[in-house]
């Protein structure tokens, strides 16, 4: 008998981060794979016509604006949702302390206080592939502590995450690094993205650079840092690139991920010259999977947003990136490839110009390592999905899939 018929996924669900839209979307695909069956899924969201619009799966929108009774996740609408739900899953990147007690910014100290109504009456708590930190105030030290114990499982999406959890001593004994489940997100294929390459002013099949940078600068680069501010960052990422298509004059595709990238990235572009052909598609007018076939038909992408870099090198994209958060390097790490992305503290014209005419020249060399490691992180992503569909089958069956896993 299944056990499993109503899930609430809490995490990031603004509906303007395709990052964050592409984890909704793999998360439900791989769950409802493995279970063999559609579940329903509660998806608390700042938008909920994007939820009930983009996804195949069954799916209830949860509101989280004032209007629906909430601030964000801290609300009715969510302690409804988890009352109703058979599992509660947590995923993203939501498990960090910055501005930790603003419940319109920080969602862990939220879940702190909400998933004790779930823990009485005994449903099981999943962290699923997440990031974990930055935490740096003892106050989030003891929250994530607290979480990670509360859950019956947790899956992290890299190393840092996992050594993390060790360092401020989680005892959980079931937790388990795996990897990001936006790699199995879904795309667009080639006849779709054609068409929207063209719109742009873009030939499909010439070679072309992406970039995708990100409004929140160096600011999150690490703690304590003073920010070189929104005219330096534009500067310095102009004069890389005017410097690049010198060498190398292909045009330059801006895809953003974000909403709040979309300002930044056409300052950027306002700062080159006419003799540099630009073009800017936006998640603003695609969703995650049209962003994700759009990701796959560049050449190499520079990027700054971590869902950038994952989306595009799932499908095999040669990336490099910048390490707006230490996370971008946690991922590049994984793939065997952290020698490919640029920190803020050596973030000038030259450097960033050498960075990305690195990657572009070594192009076939990223590609291959992708299709090596690539489907090795796919897998162990959907490891997560596997647990969920033991679950399903019962506590005796769950117990006995994770000892076949073990932790690691």
């Amino acid at each position: 008998m299944a056990n499993l018929q109503r899930i609430t996924l809490l995490g990031s669900s603004s509906g303007r981060n395709s990052g964050d839209a592409a984890l909704i979307a793999a998360i439900m695909d791989d769950v409802d794979r493995a279970c063999g069956r559609e579940l329903t899924y509660d998806i608390p969201t700042l938008r909920p016509a994007y939820i009930r619009d983009h996804y195949p799966n069954r799916t209830r929108p949860v509101g989280m604006m004032p209007w629906h009774g909430a601030l964000r996740m801290l609300g009715a609408p969510t302690a409804l949702a988890l009352r109703r739900a058979d599992a509660v899953v947590i995923f993203d990147a939501v498990l960090f302390d910055r501005s930790l007690f603003n419940p319109l910014f920080n969602f862990m100290s939220t879940l702190h206080f909400l998933l004790p109504l779930a823990m009485r009456r005994g449903t099981p708590l999943v962290a699923y592939n997440v990031g974990v930190g930055p935490v740096d105030t003892p106050a989030g030290r003891r929250m994530l502590k607290a979480l990670a114990e509360r859950m019956l499982f947790m899956t992290v999406r890299d190393r840092e995450s996992l050594e993390l959890l060790r360092e401020i001593g989680v005892q959980n004994p079931r937790i388990r690094l795996t990897a990001d489940a936006a790699l199995n997100a879904p795309s667009w294929t080639a006849e779709q993205v054609a068409p929207v390459y063209r719109a742009a002013g873009v030939d499909p099949d010439q070679p072309k650079l992406g970039i995708n940078i990100n409004r929140y600068l160096d600011t999150w680069a690490s703690a304590g840092r003073v920010s070189m501010g929104r005219e330096a960052f534009l500067d310095v990422f102009a004069r890389a690139l005017i410097r690049f298509h010198e060498a190398t004059p292909v045009p330059i595709v801006f895809v953003t991920t974000q909403h709040h990238d979309v300002d930044l990235t056409r300052a950027l572009m306002e700062r080159l010259p006419a003799n540099v052909p630009t073009a800017l598609i936006d998640n603003r007018q695609y969703d995650h999977a049209a962003i994700k076939g759009i990701l796959r038909h560049l050449d190499l992408l520079c990027g700054m947003r971590l869902h950038s870099l994952i989306l595009a090198s799932a499908e095999y994209t040669p990336i490099v990136g910048i390490t707006y958060q230490p996370k971008v390097g946690s991922y590049f790490r994984e793939l065997g490839l952290g020698e490919r992305t640029l920190s803020f503290d050596d973030f000038t014209p030259e450097r960033l110009c050498e960075h990305i005419a690195g990657g572009w020249r070594d192009r076939d060399e990223l590609r291959s390592a992708l299709k090596k490691r690539i489907p090795e992180l796919q897998a162990r992503a959907g490891e997560s999905a596997e647990l969920m569909a033991a679950l399903d089958r019962g506590r005796a069956e769950f117990e006995a899939r994770w000892a076949t896993l073990g932790n690691g």
